[in-house]
């Protein structure tokens, strides 16, 4: 199956974009259960006095899969919030009082902690991210979203340099991923979210395997690609985070990146451009980034085929994981993999 950004057929985007609610569940799931393995069982469990039912080693116990179950609730709920929830709060208020200077819907301050919430629940989570978000007043938070708002209606089809600004400057703890988050949400632009499964994707082309050939040669391809990335420094980090700086430019390219995928992509579909949107292309590269649980066996249920016809063989979750150990190889490795997570943490914000 042919997963590449620049040459996915619709017909194979539609299907991953399909198999998105199975992939994010099985990868909430998977976190969740992480979690466990990291923490001692009793920091773990819940305070309760059955303590005894954690277990650090075989099957879950019935705490732990509640535990699991719990997580992956919340991790959904977020979702729905994120995707459906929210940009139809954000719409309905664009829809109302026309002279209260929020004609275009804005943000209260709850709704962007949940938002970040998401955000960190799908990617690195990072405490003092959040408190900064936290800091920030009920009157700001609504003011700047709503300007930030009016400030891509204006911008029509153009690259929101503006509205990105005045979240950014105005909003501690939001950089340029965060204020593409935001600016996500609304009805009035299709803006895509800086997420790293977007930017992996669509930038850096990153996919699975050569799955479409199974050639030596696509092999080779990928890995000559992957260790030219790393000559450059932009690739990944040894925890598996995205190492870029999530800077204006960067998302310029992102933007770019989207759009041209949503030109192509909506051509296929009886030349209709508005046939794919931002937040499809996102989900789609979360499906691409894990797509190994779809068919890795964990156990969660998660189906083996995208759709009728389309196998995904079983030596492609093991030739994954080859690739990603030879870039891992390759990387050079300085102090412990603990210290470069606290790096990360002090990078501006997202």
């Amino acid at each position: 199956m042919d997963l590449h950004p620049q040459s996915i057929s619709s017909q194979t985007f539609q299907h991953l974009l399909e198999a998105y609610p199975q992939t994010v569940k099985s990868l909430a799931r998977r976190k969740a259960s992480a979690r466990i393995k990291r923490k001692p069982a009793a920091a773990a469990a819940p305070k309760t006095k059955q303590k005894s039912s954690w277990t650090s080693t075989g099957a879950l116990s019935a705490a732990q899969e509640d535990y699991i179950r719990t997580e992956v609730d919340e991790f959904m709920s977020l979702d729905g919030f994120r995707y459906e929830g929210l940009p139809g709060v954000v719409a309905a208020r664009a829809k109302g009082k026309k002279d209260d200077g929020y004609e275009c819907g804005y943000l209260e301050k709850e709704e962007l902690v949940r938002l970040v919430e998401w955000k960190m629940k799908h990617g690195t989570f990072r405490p003092a991210l959040l408190g900064l978000i936290r800091s920030n007043s009920e009157a700001v938070v609504k003011s700047a979203t709503g300007e930030a708002f009016r400030a891509l209606n204006k911008e029509g089809d153009e690259f929101p340099k503006e509205a990105l600004d005045i979240l950014t400057k105005a909003l501690r703890g939001v950089g340029v991923a965060t204020a593409s988050l935001v600016l996500s949400l609304a009805s009035t632009a299709d803006v895509p979210f800086y997420s790293d499964d977007v930017y992996l994707w669509v930038c850096m082309e990153e996919v699975p395997t050569s799955a479409d050939t199974g050639s030596g040669e696509g092999e080779a391809e990928a890995e000559a690609e992957a260790a030219d990335r790393l000559k450059r420094g932009v690739y990944k980090r040894l925890n598996g985070e995205l190492n870029v700086k999530y800077t204006m430019g960067e998302y310029r390219g992102l933007w770019e990146g989207v759009k041209k995928l949503k030109e192509r992509l909506g051509h296929q579909s009886e030349g209709t451009v508005n046939g794919v949107s931002g937040l499809e292309v996102e989900k789609v590269a979360l499906v691409v980034r894990h797509y190994t649980l779809l068919g890795g066996g964990h156990g969660d249920g998660v189906d083996k085929k995208l759709s009728e016809g389309m196998k995904v063989e079983e030596e492609e979750g093991e030739e994954t994981k080859r690739e990603k150990r030879k870039l891992e190889d390759a990387q050079p490795t300085e102090g412990r993999r603990r210290s470069k997570r606290l790096d990360s943490r002090r990078i501006n914000p997202a």
